[in-house]
């Protein structure tokens, strides 16, 4: 039955339920959890009426026998248990984004990148593209920032009443190597700005300001979700703009 549940069967099934069958139609869908875990005669007995009525119920909705209603209602129940998790995920993100410790950070970048000079965008690994797309948003906006997607770049020297940022996407496969080119770029006077999703640990020490931009990963089921990366770029830029 895949994705649906009984009040989804088609108008047909549910017209076709007479008085007493439509009495376990209304018990087992305002009951699901417990259904499954009730004998045929139970569920007979909850709904008043008869194990043949029940029977009968089971074969209009398309089902063999009670048993195999028991198995769809625990498929059904499953699929809606992890549709509750995906959901959770983020209605914890939006919560999160609305927070003060969230609107904080977002506003000291912005504040910090408006008073720069110059302006880095670095990501390496799977934050490369997401480093090059933040960069171009960045210009598009009116603040030029040019984007260091690997560890072959040189660290650009400024004189020393500059003020030059780099924003630097968290990857925790790369935490080694992000953590010599942060002391390279610290040794320089640049203001380090750190957006992570996960606790970034020793790197905070070299960081002047870390945007968390959601508490771990968002996902929905299997795929995590880039939204909050993308959402903290756009949020910087509509303070930078606004």
């Amino acid at each position: 039955i895949g994705r649906r549940n009984l009040l989804e069967f088609t108008y047909s099934q549910v017209e076709s339920l007479n008085e007493t069958e439509t009495y376990v139609y209304n018990y087992v869908v305002k009951n699901t959890k417990k259904v499954l875990n009730e004998s045929i005669r139970e569920l007979a007995n909850n709904t008043h009426v008869s194990t043949a009525t029940v029977m009968r119920f089971c074969k209009k909705m398309g089902c063999e026998g009670f048993t195999e209603l028991r198995y769809r209602l625990k498929e059904i129940e499953e699929v809606q248990e992890t549709d509750q998790e995906e959901k959770n995920d983020f209605y914890d993100y939006i919560e999160y984004i609305k927070s003060k410790e969230y609107l904080d950070s977002i506003k000291k970048t912005a504040d910090i990148i408006k008073r720069s000079d110059l302006f880095v965008m670095l990501g390496f690994g799977i934050h490369s593209d997401f480093a090059n797309h933040a960069a171009r948003s960045f210009c598009r906006s009116g603040y030029y920032c040019y984007a260091i997607d690997n560890d072959c770049y040189p660290v650009v020297e400024v004189a020393e009443k500059q003020n030059p940022v780099i924003v630097i996407v968290y990857e925790k496969s790369q935490e080694k190597n992000l953590f010599e080119i942060m002391h390279q770029y610290k040794s320089c006077h640049y203001t380090i700005i750190m957006i992570a999703n996960e606790n970034i640990g020793v790197l905070s020490n070299l960081c002047d300001d870390v945007i968390y931009v959601s508490k771990g990963d968002v996902r929905m089921g299997q795929v995590v979700s880039s939204v909050p990366f993308l959402y903290a770029i756009e949020r910087i830029i509509y303070e930078l703009t606004k």
